[in-house]
Formats: C-alpha cells, structure tokens, sequence
C-alpha cells in the first residue's frame, strides 16, 4: 500500500454492541491532499459519511486506545505504521451517545439509610439492547443485583423525584441530563416494606 491511503475504522458509541466499520481513504482527493488528522474529518463530514450534528462529538484514537490530537500529521503516522492496514486502523471515536447511566437503589422503609449509587456501561451489559426503562430493570434483575421477590415492588424517579415510567427512553433521560452522573442518577425505588407489619420482606416467612 502507497502513503497514498489511509485505513480507519467508526467506533460510534450508539452502535458499541456491533462490529466496527472499516474504510480506506484516499488521502489525495479532487487535487486536494489530506495532510493531517482534521484533514481526513473535514472530508468524511463533507461526503456525508457521518452526520453533521456529529461534529462536536468526533475524535481519532490509534489502534489502542490512545487519543490522537487533530492535527497529527498523517505522513508521520503512517511512517510508524498507524492506518497503513486494518488492523492498526485509525479508530474514529463518535460519541453520540452516553457509555454509561447512573441509577441508585433507594429502600423507601429505610429512610435513614444511604442510597447505594450504580453505573451501567452501555457496551459491558449484558443485554443486546438497553432503549427504555423496562430494559435497564430487567438487566438489574437478570443479573440478581436485587432478590427476584422485589420485583412487583420496584418502580422508578428521577433525580428531582418525578415517576418515570417503564417505557420511557433512556436516550431522552440522557439527553436531559438525568442518570448521566454520580450527581444526578435516576433512582430505583424499592418498598419492600410488608403491607400489614411493616416491616421487611426480608425479615417475612
């Protein structure tokens, strides 16, 4: 392969659960030479490969994670190799959705106790999708993080104490700011007080 060209892949954090989509770039383009990193972005925004609205959330890490500065010279990166085949493509990171929500469990029959804060990353879940509430319950009680008896007595706030229903989107949720830090998590509201005794289910035979 001639310096001519240049391997990447899209890493878009709304799609982590499915393979990465690799590409060759001709770095000489309608007489134009891409020289650096910000180059190449400039020319997949125009071609419409990725969305405009992406803009503020795109940036290139090297095949291992590292993050790239945006005006790296390109020359320079395939001289150590970087981008010259696919397995050490270029990696452009699109952010476009949150990796991770937070939510906290909160025993409404211990109202002395804390709160114990979670996090769930998007692309570690086990779940081949998380979109709405009722997914990130199931996830909760698919891997025993509460007993399966507290089930029929879960529901769910927001960090201003609003109800938040069982089919709401977690992208709407994200993208108002609720679960998106320790701060601010959703809550999972938990009365596993017994109805007559008031005490624990726990604590009841």
């Amino acid at each position: 392969m001639t310096h001519n060209e240049l391997w990447l892949t899209y890493h878009q954090a709304s799609r982590c659960n499915k393979p990465a989509t690799a590409q060759l770039v001709e770095l000489e383009f309608q007489n134009e030479k891409l020289t650096d990193l910000e180059d190449v972005l400039e020319h997949l925004f125009c071609q419409g490969f990725v969305e405009a609205k992406h803009r503020s959330l795109s940036y290139w890490e090297n095949h291992s994670g590292q993050r790239l500065n945006p005006s790296h010279d390109l020359e320079e990166l395939l001289m150590e190799g970087v981008g010259k085949c696919p397995h050490s493509a270029l990696r452009l990171v699109i952010a476009d959705r949150p990796l991770h929500l937070w939510f906290s469990y909160v025993y409404t029959h211990k109202s002395a106790a804390p709160a114990v804060t979670q996090r769930v990353k998007f692309c570690h879940a086990q779940e081949a999708k998380l979109e709405i509430i009722a997914h990130l319950t199931n996830h909760i009680f698919g891997n025993s993080y509460l007993p399966a008896r507290y089930r029929t007595v879960v529901t769910w706030q927001g960090p201003c104490g609003r109800k938040i229903e069982e089919h709401e989107s977690l992208d709407s949720l994200l993208t108002a700011g609720e679960g998106l830090s320790e701060t601010s998590p959703l809550r999972l509201m938990i009365d596993a007080a017994c109805p007559h005794t008031g005490t624990c289910h726990a604590t009841c035979h």
